[in-house]
């Protein structure tokens, strides 16, 4: 039986084309009253919900992305490096450098004010420029007073020179007092200065200074009112003998001495110490001829005197613990007037006696 057209493609799957019928408006008795609110509209279907990706996919697509044209990504961030590191050192930065001052003076010219030996000063330039920058490269400022006479001096960029590309933007200080003074010359006293004090019991005698004086040069109003000079420190500390040694000057600030000498030789006397002191109140002993006798049988009157004593202080503190008044009694009879006598004292130790004599009587029962 022979088939049609569209019996045979209906066949071969192809479903029939859908009539899409109109709307049917509802029939009258299913219509709203008036005044009703309108029914519902019908919900649109749920769209579908798409599945997860799963946990291989994302870590395929995680490695991918960080190991897939590797060379060409480090090529990137070398150049990005680049790129930065060429546009940061070119901005422009600051450091703070410290350039020395240096002074030219005529020769009849002294400077008698405080001596500026460095400023401070602020240079800007290209980072790559400032990162090996020395400092030290740079020039002392130089400050010609060969025609001034004091005052302030302002101190100006164009007087520091630095490398090119960079910049001076502050100077401190901005200015320099300056004040000068005629120079002149002058004879004055070497004075040896000494420090410390010699051993217990000893004293300087003398101390003297070879040459005694010394020429010097300096400012008119400095070398003025200067009358000596003084050398370096020497110790007496523990001292006990004459000494001598070789030492130097130390000149005030602004002065110096016209011919330095090479060396300045100090001498140094030492002596013990003489000194006078008093005992007062020891006990008056009675002596026989073949030593003490019992003080018992002899009144002495008076029973204590006052003794004073002049010598080297060492031999001195000696005799007041050795030293003892003694009055002699001869043939065991007494005396109206006795010489008191001071046993006992170190060679070298004078002795006065108050009172120089005493009575001496037997002691009555």
């Amino acid at each position: 039986m022979a088939r049609n057209r569209s019996q045979t493609l209906s066949s071969l799957g192809r479903s029939p084309s859908r009539k899409v019928s109109p709307a049917s408006s509802p029939p009258p008795s299913a219509k709203q009253p008036k005044g009703s609110p309108p029914p519902p509209a019908e919900a649109p279907p749920p769209k579908p919900v798409e599945p997860p990706p799963e946990r291989g996919a994302i870590i395929g697509w995680l490695r991918d992305a960080a190991f897939e044209n590797l060379g060409l990504k480090f090529l990137s961030l070398v150049l990005a490096v680049t790129v930065f590191l060429l546009v940061n050192t070119d901005r422009d930065r600051e450091i703070t450098a410290h350039v020395g001052v240096v002074y030219t003076l005529p020769d009849d010219k002294v400077l008698v004010s405080e001596r500026l030996d460095e400023i401070r000063v602020t240079i800007k330039g290209p980072w790559r420029k400032l990162r090996g920058f020395d400092e030290r490269e740079l020039d002392r400022v130089s400050l010609d007073l060969s025609r001034a006479r004091g005052g302030e001096i302002t101190l100006s960029p164009e007087m520091i020179s630095v490398p090119s590309g960079m910049t001076i933007t502050s100077i401190s200080p901005r200015s320099v007092r300056v004040v000068v003074e005629k120079r002149v010359e002058k004879v004055v006293e070497l004075m040896p200065s000494l420090v410390g004090r010699a051993a217990h019991g000893f004293v300087i005698a003398e101390v003297k200074a070879v040459p005694t004086t010394v020429r010097v040069r300096g400012g008119e109003g400095l070398l003025r009112t200067l009358s000596s000079v003084r050398t370096r420190e020497i110790s007496l500390d523990g001292r006990t003998d004459n000494f001598k040694l070789d030492t130097s000057i130390v000149a005030p600030e602004g002065v110096e001495v016209v011919r330095p000498i090479p060396a300045i030789q100090i001498q140094v006397y030492i002596d013990e110490e003489l000194v006078s002191r008093k005992v007062t109140n020891l006990t008056v002993f009675a002596h026989g001829d073949d030593g003490v006798i019992d003080p018992a049988k002899w009144r002495i009157s008076p029973a204590q005197v006052d003794v004073t004593l002049t010598g080297a202080l060492l031999s001195v503190e000696k005799a007041k613990d050795v030293m003892k008044p003694v009055v002699r009694v001869v043939d065991g009879r007494g005396r109206e007037s006795a010489e008191v006598v001071i046993e006992g004292l170190p060679p070298g130790v004078g002795v006065k006696v108050s009172p120089e004599r005493v009575k001496i009587a037997p002691a009555t029962r």
